[in-house]
């Protein structure tokens, strides 16, 4: 079958417009219909705007931003100017609506993106889009929210000049494309070359994880992704098991350490009692409140060392009951540490 093309005669703000099998191709010169329907949602927005505003607004003269203020009158819209101009209300393309929880949760998002270096770029363009979108007076409201409320997510890892890392990981995921990468394995302290079918980007603690199946170990696995060293994408596609769950493939795990499961006990004094009393650590939990305003949590978790390092950071204030080999590694670690303090002095000699 013959493609057959068919000239139509457009505005002198498009160079062609071809329809080519059903399909329509527009190219826009400069980009300039992009920018009159930027002007236009602006100014439903914004009732009131200056030329001025507009012309900086959209990077554009002052004498080029009368141009398209003409263009969009005579196409149509109801523009009129009363000090500014503005649009007859009620008979305007309807912009996106957000309420103001909705928009709040959005610029929440982005603050917490704000302190993830390097995830996405430029996040404080992202909330000037999202402003623009609401009415002026809404978006003052949430700026001014905004402004008051401030995120910290510590510890993190810095993520800065990864954001190609993370658009290519993105990628894979979304066309189901294999990637070769260089990997850092703490454990053995080593880099290797990794073959890896990406399924999942995931937040945890501070850091992002990425889950893939591995060609190397044959097995799904977690990986950070601040110790990727490299990453090449490849034309070879894979299809990502239909039955996958992270929930189900993290099952009890404590933080991010996955391994057999088992379930603990631990008793928490003073303080610790009460910080742990009012926090959900895991889906897991159950707490037995004892005489005297101690408490006993009792979760599962699937690594010894993830919870040991946990009930390490509430220091004499907490007390492995179960199982035993948990309770040994509790009392061989703070062994071991109070050996170290004895032997130093507050100089740091010996």
């Amino acid at each position: 079958m013959l493609k057959q093309s068919i000239h139509i005669k457009l505005p002198d703000y498009y160079e062609t417009n071809q329809i080519i099998l059903g399909e329509v191709k527009l190219v826009a010169r400069d980009n300039r219909m992009v920018r009159l329907f930027n002007m236009i949602f602006y100014i439903q927005t914004h009732p009131g705007c200056t030329a001025e505003e507009l012309a900086r607004r959209c990077g554009v003269s002052v004498r080029q931003c009368y141009r398209d203020l003409r263009t969009i009158e005579d196409a149509g819209f109801p523009l009129y100017h009363d000090r500014g101009y503005r649009m007859v209300e009620g008979s305007m393309l309807k912009a996106i609506a957000f309420t103001m929880e909705e928009a709040l949760a959005l610029i929440y998002g982005i603050k917490l993106l704000e302190q993830q270096k390097g995830v996405i770029k430029a996040p404080g363009q992202v909330k000037e889009k999202l402003l623009a979108l609401l009415p002026k007076k809404l978006s003052n409201e949430i700026e001014s929210i905004g402004q008051q409320v401030e995120i910290e997510v510590a510890p993190a890892a810095d993520y800065s000049g990864k954001e190609s890392l993370f658009k290519e990981i993105n990628e894979a995921i979304k066309n189901h494309t294999l990637l070769r990468m260089k990997y850092y394995s703490f454990s053995r302290d080593e880099v290797t070359d990794r073959i890896i079918e990406p399924y999942q980007l995931v937040f945890k603690d501070g850091f992002w994880y990425l889950v893939a199946f591995c060609h190397r170990n044959q097995e799904t696995r977690l990986f950070r992704i601040d110790r990727i060293r490299g990453l090449e994408s490849t034309t070879q596609t894979f299809s990502p098991p239909v039955d996958y769950s992270y929930e189900e493939y993290m099952g009890a795990a404590w933080q991010m350490e996955r391994g057999e499961e088992f379930s603990f006990k631990v008793r928490f004094f003073s303080r610790a009692a009460r910080f742990v009393r009012e926090t959900n650590f895991h889906p897991s939990q159950e707490i037995i409140e004892e005489p005297g305003g101690t408490i006993v949590f009792i979760a599962k978790a699937c690594g010894h060392r993830s919870v040991l390092r946990w009930v390490l950071s509430f220091g004499d204030e907490a007390e492995v009951l179960e199982p035993p080999e948990l309770r040994a590694m509790m009392a061989k670690t703070m062994a071991a540490g109070l050996e170290r303090y004895s032997k130093t002095n507050r100089g740091g000699e010996k």
